[in-house]
């Protein structure tokens, strides 16, 4: 029987671990049309329902991207709602009528998360939810964030669970493997953010004696390889880099649609009547129609979601292979382009050297040097990217990494926090 459950509720995925009270543990698994995934994509649709019994019904993870694109136009597509958390600007929107919170939205999500988890029955016990050391966006509020989650798991029928940062779920179950006292480094690649903790491990009887010693959180984790990816490789095949003349004068194709095509959360902002007719207007006008015409197909065509999916993919391929080709030559868009491992590791030099600074900087609120570190431990996808893991290799030493169950550990650890004696040690309220 289920005793404790952690929700590890990400940017892109979202991961629901079960713990049983004789300490063992497993991901929920989520099963559509013959297909099992011990994950849930962050991603919900809202569409009109009955009006008497469901105005509006909510579909989230596999079931909302079926509903997306069997019918696009019929349903409000919502994406990585975590990343507006600490945001003031927003505050609510209207959906079918109805004005949602951002809570609501998430509780909307957590809910539908808990009902279709396999494994799941009856009321849910102890839940543990995680958090990251620093939430993503420009000026993110961290108590805004923390009411809103709270509120929005209160919603969910999830009571008040304790929250624990990330990167210290993903410690704790870690921790299992350490033989003798350690000083360990936890690194959380995550897909918005990436997240530090060093925390010092007593091994001995019973339980490890643990003593957190800092935190350390950067806005910086797969979403922004991504970002980069559609940057480079993809916005100069739909006219980054080219200009149209109007008046008589030379202006460049204004770069907000390409931040919005490459940050995937924001393409749907791209889909208003006013924006598709300032786009044909600048084919018109460009000096290489052929690729706004590119980007029109895109737009017009709503394959945001297709092109996020084919980035990711080829950024995964990346992985272990010198080079992957990107096409969507397959949904009547001209455009394909083959991406190189180095040239893929060039442009998140930038990103590298931030997450690097903000891991002196956690090193240094220890006065530890790198050295003193007995182990790192690393997780989340972007744990994956092999210049992120040369970086680490760099600084620590290969014999010092460990690493597995890169996508689960975090969910993991927050369930078996739930059946820890010193729970309140590892967890705070999210006051």
């Amino acid at each position: 029987m289920v005793a404790s459950i952690g929700i590890d509720f990400g940017t892109t995925n979202t991961v629901l671990a079960l713990a049983q009270a004789d300490g063992s543990v497993a991901t929920a698994r989520f099963t559509l049309d013959g297909t099992t995934a011990g994950g849930c994509r962050t991603v919900l649709t809202f569409t009109p329902g009955d009006a008497a019994a469901a105005p509006v019904e909510v579909e989230i993870g596999p079931w909302a991207i079926r509903r997306y694109l069997a019918a696009p136009a019929e349903c409000r597509f919502v994406q990585s709602p975590k990343s507006y958390l600490g945001s003031r600007l927003f505050q609510e929107t209207r959906i079918y009528g109805r004005a949602y919170k951002l809570e609501d939205i998430v509780a909307a999500f957590l809910g539908e998360l808990t009902a279709r988890a396999e494994g799941l029955d009856g009321p849910v016990p102890a839940c543990v939810a995680g958090r990251p050391v620093t939430f993503w966006g420009s000026d993110p509020d961290d108590g805004l964030a923390m009411a809103r989650l709270r509120a929005a798991y209160g919603e969910a029928g999830l009571g008040r669970p304790g929250f624990a940062y990330e990167p210290v779920a993903a410690s704790y179950y870690f921790a299992t493997r350490l033989t003798q006292d350690a000083t360990v480094l936890v690194a959380d690649l995550g897909g918005g953010t990436t997240d530090y903790s060093v925390i010092r491990y007593g091994i001995g009887d019973g339980p490890p004696r643990v003593t957190p010693i800092a935190h350390r959180g950067v806005g910086i984790g797969g979403d922004r390889f991504d970002f980069r990816i559609v940057q480079n490789a993809v916005a100069p095949l739909v006219g980054k880099g080219t200009g149209y003349r109007s008046f008589g004068k030379r202006f460049d194709i204004p770069a907000a649609y390409f931040n919005r095509i490459a940050n995937w959360h924001e393409f749907s902002f791209l889909r208003t009547p006013e924006v598709l007719r300032d786009l044909r207007q600048l084919a018109r006008q460009a000096e290489a129609p052929e690729r706004l015409e590119r980007l029109l197909a895109l737009v017009d065509g709503n394959l945001g979601f297709h092109l996020n999916h084919r980035v990711t993919a080829a950024k995964a391929a990346l992985s272990a292979a010198d080079s992957v080709v990107l096409s969507l030559a397959d949904l009547d868009v001209d455009i394909a382009c083959e991406i190189a491992r180095n040239d893929f590791d060039d442009w998140i030099a930038d990103d590298l050297a931030e997450l690097e600074r903000h891991l002196d900087l956690v090193l240094d609120d220890t006065a530890r040097a790198a050295g003193q570190v007995d182990v790192v431990f690393m997780t989340g996808g972007s744990s994956l990217v092999p210049a992120v893991r040369r970086l680490f290799e760099r600084r620590f030493g290969a014999d010092r990494i460990q690493a597995g169950d890169e996508f689960q550990s975090v969910a993991k650890g927050l369930a078996l926090i739930g059946l820890a004696d010193d729970r309140r040690a590892w967890t705070y309220d999210g006051v």
